[in-house]
C-alpha cells in the first residue's frame, strides 16, 4: 500500500480522500492555469532529523517565493524538534542541538510556512521527499494545510531534459551548471540552487512550447508503461524495506 501511495501521492489526477481512499480529478480542476512567466513559485527545502515520515522532525525550512525568475520573498527559519539530532545528521548540516535549542517548534513554524506559501506553487529537488515530509506533518499535527496541492519537482524535470547527465542531484547539477553553492545540506543554500535550476529549465521548457502550468505540471509526470511500473513498485518496495531496516 505504501508505494502505490506514493505514486498516486505525485500523480496529481488523484486527491487523497483519507481512509485510503482516492478520488480522480480533472486537470482543469485542480489549479487555474496560467502562462510560467505569471505563476508564482515557492522554492522549497527542509532539513530534518532523517528520511522517515511520522517518525523524523524539521530542523530548518527555507522557501523563495518567485516569479518570472525573480525573487520576490523569503522564509527562513530553524526549528527545535524537541528531539535529539544525530552526530550524522549534525555532521551533515552543521545544525546541533545546541544550535535549534532557542528555535520555535514546528507547530509555530508550519503554520507561518503555509501563510508564506498561499497559493503559490511547491517546488523542491526531489518534491518526493519535502512536499510529502511537510504534508505528513501537517497531517500529525491536524492544522490547515496547502491551498494549492500542486508540486514541482526540479530533480524529475531533470531527469527529462537532461538525460544524458546521470548525477541530478543539487551537488550534481551545481557542477554541471557550474554553480558556486556554499553550505550545501542548509535549507537556505538548496532552495536557492533549486530556484537557480528551476530558472534554467523554465527557460528551455518555454523553447519545446512548455509554456503554461499545466504543460509543466503534464511533462513532469512519470509516463509508465506496465512492465516499468511494475519495476518502479517493485524498487519502492525494497526502499521502504530498507528504511524501515534502519529505523531499527
Amino acid at each position: 500500500m505504501g508505494s502505490l501511495r506514493e505514486l498516486l501521492s505525485i500523480d496529481k489526477r488523484f486527491v487523497d480522500c483519507s481512509d485510503n481512499r482516492w478520488k480522480c480529478v480533472p486537470i482543469g480542476d485542480l489549479i487555474d492555469d496560467k502562462p510560467l512567466k505569471e505563476v508564482t513559485f515557492v522554492i522549497t527545502d527542509i532539513e530534518t532529523t532523517g528520511s522517515i515520515r511520522g517518525k523524523d522532525r524539521i530542523i530548518e525550512i527555507a522557501a523563495l517565493k518567485a516569479r518570472n525568475g525573480d525573487i520576490l520573498d523569503r522564509f527562513e527559519t530553524l526549528v527545535n524538534p524537541h528531539r535529539n539530532i544525530s552526530k550524522q545528521i549534525a555532521k551533515l548540516t552543521k545544525i546541533t542541538n545546541s544550535t535549534v535549542n532557542d528555535s520555535p517548534p514546528i507547530e509555530e513554524v508550519l503554520s507561518s510556512y503555509i501563510d508564506f506559501v498561499d497559493n503559490g506553487i511547491f517546488v523542491a529537488h526531489n518534491s518526493l521527499f519535502d512536499f510529502c515530509f511537510i504534508n505528513s506533518e501537517i497531517r500529525r499535527l491536524k492544522i490547515e494545510g496547502f491551498k494549492n496541492q500542486t508540486d514541482i519537482c526540479t530533480y524529475r524535470i531533470a531527469r527529462k531534459l537532461l538525460p544524458d547527465v546521470k548525477a541530478r542531484g543539487i551537488n550534481g547539477l551545481s557542477l554541471y551548471f557550474d554553480y558556486p553553492i556554499k553550505d550545501r545540506h542548509r535549507a537556505m543554500p538548496d532552495a536557492l540552487a533549486t530556484h537557480f535550476f528551476l530558472n534554467i529549465f523554465l527557460n528551455q521548457l518555454e523553447s519545446r512550447g512548455i509554456d503554461t502550468l499545466h504543460k509543466l505540471i503534464d511533462f513532469q509526470k512519470d509516463k509508465l508503461g506496465k512492465s516499468e511500473l511494475k519495476k518502479k513498485l517493485k524498487k519502492q518496495r525494497k526502499k521502504n524495506r530498507y528504511s524501515r531496516f534502519r529505523a531499527f
